[in-house]
């Protein structure tokens, strides 16, 4: 069995982005394109604290989110455009993804 791991949270263009990796505890060859999820969800959602901004809780994500599970990562990129993002975002989000 492996774990998510979560390798990039941050705001892109109004929305908040959670990037994760699947990390497999069996992994023998290495050499296979990470599985990643992204969840995207709209900035509303996030509650501000004093030190700025933080993800929102997941009962909050339930509702609003979206989840992005593609099969390989080059399909991540026309997924993200087609939910809204540009193309030089959904290249900033992939780019965060380890190769």
């Amino acid at each position: 069995m492996g774990e998510w791991k979560t390798v990039y949270e941050d705001e892109v263009e109004g929305r908040w982005v959670t990037l994760k990796v699947y990390e497999s505890k069996n992994d023998e060859d290495g050499d296979d394109e990470p599985v990643v999820r992204v969840t995207v969800a709209p900035l509303e959602n996030v509650e501000a604290n004093e030190g700025g901004q933080k993800p929102m809780t997941a009962a909050d994500a339930d509702d609003n989110s979206i989840t992005l599970d593609p099969d390989m990562i080059e399909d991540l990129e026309e997924e993200l455009i087609e939910i809204g993002f540009s193309a030089q975002a959904a290249d900033w989000i992939i780019s965060k993804a380890p190769v």
